[in-house]
């Protein structure tokens, strides 16, 4: 399957349409024997291709499957232009209004901040299965502990996490051979992870009076290979506490110098924050045009509405030199928010930037916009609404007046 889908990417960064949507339809058929979503999300990105391929009958057949299947996510389907030739086929209201019900149905039943589950338990999964694998010799045979007693036996969740981030136990076990003592470090901090409950609900209950229409999916805490410390996935919010749990005197070894930045500059205090920030991901449906613009929003917007919720929580730590440097930031923005390379922007924190720069940049820039968006509108509640589900970013932009200040 992954295989298949690696293919498929690989066909539509070529834009070799016909042949990606073949390949991402066949990831999609074997992605059902995956518990979750994971199939539903291959067969979306086979419609797309097929869109684009102009292979209508092709998308209009996926379509109606996925929606069978379950799929919930009404607004990466109603608001994405690239589904605009289709929308008048009684095929496509047809599977529309089933993906509808499906996600009223789910939200319907999270509507409670009280309710949405935080998962814990692969947490100690994970070092269970560290403690048999340290036993065997060879990496093959750690990495099968580790898929037998920590991925097989795992939540929804972190089968989610895996699929989009950890990719191969074999990549999990080569990055704890790479830095054993860090991992050997992390290991207490990141079973207090339970203890922040109460903080996070506190920021769901927060987040609720600022958004009636707010649903709470699943929270699940995973330990992972340091390439993520959060995402959202079909399943609910992912956290990968291997990101925030180092504490000084944990060792670095093995880790990347931009990494390190990453590590040393974070706490598990700030665990409330990300997952508030990570809940913003799993709310919002974002299409149109993909380019920088529209990926700064999307982190951006989280940020913004993460610090709504939790008023009390310290802010990441590009926002001091944000605040510091805003115009620089912006006038350079203004050349770049068309294009599609990020490495100024977002996820570029294993780039040393000297004192000319810094990393996520575009999370400020585009917790500011939000700000400024927010501050505007008569509406609060729309104006929420309007920065979770965007199929128009530069639209955004404008009506925030953001660029306005800097002018003379």
């Amino acid at each position: 399957m992954r295989q298949l889908d690696e293919l498929g990417k690989s066909q539509a960064k070529e834009e070799n349409w016909q042949n990606a949507a073949v390949y991402l339809a066949r990831a999609g058929e074997l992605g059902t024997k995956i518990p979750g979503l994971v199939g539903m999300w291959l067969d979306f990105a086979a419609m797309d291709a097929n869109l684009r391929a102009a292979q209508n009958d092709k998308a209009l057949a996926l379509l109606s499957k996925t929606a069978k299947r379950g799929f919930r996510f009404p607004e990466h389907i109603e608001n994405n232009p690239i589904f605009g030739d289709i929308k008048d086929s009684p095929d496509y209201q047809k599977s529309l209004k089933t993906i509808k019900k499906a996600a009223d149905t789910y939200r319907d039943a999270r509507r409670n901040p009280e309710d949405a589950k935080l998962i814990f338990n692969d947490v100690p999964r994970f070092w269970a299965a560290y403690d048999v694998a340290e036993k065997e010799k060879y990496a093959s045979g750690k990495a099968a502990v580790f898929r037998r007693h920590y991925l097989a036996p795992g939540s929804i969740g972190l089968i989610d996490y895996h699929w989009g981030k950890t990719k191969t136990m074999e990549r999990l076990v080569q990055k704890i051979e790479e830095s054993p003592a860090f991992y050997q470090g992390i290991r207490a901090q990141t079973l207090k992870a339970a203890s922040f409950e109460a903080k996070i609900r506190a920021g769901f209950r927060q987040l609720k009076t600022l958004y009636a229409d707010a649903f709470f999916p699943d929270v699940t805490f995973v330990i992972g290979r340091l390439n993520s410390g959060g995402t959202a996935g079909a399943s609910g919010m992912l956290i990968g506490l291997d990101v925030w749990s180092w504490t000084p005197g944990v060792s670095l070894e093995g880790v990347s110098p931009g990494f390190q930045k990453i590590l040393t500059s974070n706490d598990l205090e700030r665990l409330p924050y990300i997952v508030i920030h990570e809940h913003i991901h799993s709310l919002q449906a974002y299409s149109g045009e993909s380019n920088i613009l529209r990926g700064v929003l999307q982190e951006g917007s989280a940020d913004f509405l993460a610090l709504k919720a939790l008023p009390e929580a310290k802010p990441p730590v590009y926002f001091e030199w944000g605040f510091a440097n805003e115009e620089k930031i912006w006038l350079r923005f203004q050349q770049e928010m068309d294009g599609n390379d990020f490495s100024n922007w977002i996820g570029n924190n294993n780039t040393d930037h000297g004192d000319d720069w810094h990393a996520d940049l575009g999370y400020f820039l585009g917790a500011q916009i939000s700000r400024a968006y927010f501050e505007q509108a008569e509406d609060k509640q729309q104006a929420i609404r309007d920065l979770l589900i965007v199929n128009d970013a530069k639209s955004i932009l404008e009506k925030s007046g953001y660029g306005s200040k800097f002018k003379n």
